[in-house]
């Protein structure tokens, strides 16, 4: 299984500026996010599907620095995650936890990426085990969109 959420159109205009990309990626995981806290998982996935490719995209061009990219792809993936969960998708919330698992982990064997790939790892799993996931932390306060976010 091999999850895309861009289109191959989005894909390549977004990451052809990673100024472009960032910002798209913040839009989106923001509106996913509202989606979600909503109650309305069907409509966030698209979201923070498209924002969770571009986090990926993002954390490989290390942008704009190691530990802000790690970070904002654990936090989306752990997003994403919720959101397959509250649908009932445990496959899909699985298949989300082991690819960012494993990309975080290619980072362990470097000395100066090991604390924060460690400690993105750490933030994909629940941390009491037995109790069932709960979503993400609630934002302090929705964000208006001023311009059409559309993803297609």
């Amino acid at each position: 299984m091999n999850l895309r959420y861009l289109c191959a159109n989005h894909r390549q205009w977004l990451v052809a500026d990673t100024d472009r990309a960032e910002k798209a990626w913040l839009d989106w995981i923001e509106l996913g996010k509202i989606l979600s806290e909503e109650g309305n998982e069907k409509d966030a996935i698209p979201y923070l599907g498209c924002a969770f490719d571009l986090a990926g995209f993002l954390l490989a061009k290390q942008w704009p620095s190691y530990a802000v990219s790690a970070t904002r792809f654990s936090e989306n993936a752990i997003w994403l995650m919720a959101a397959y969960r509250e649908l009932g998708d445990e496959k899909l919330h699985r298949y989300i936890l082991a690819g960012a698992s494993s990309i975080l982990a290619r980072q362990l064997g470097d000395g100066h990426k090991q604390r924060i790939a460690a400690d993105c790892i750490s933030a994909l799993y629940p941390t009491h085990t037995g109790e069932s996931e709960q979503k993400p932390a609630q934002a302090k306060q929705p964000v208006r969109f001023d311009r059409d976010l559309r993803l297609h």
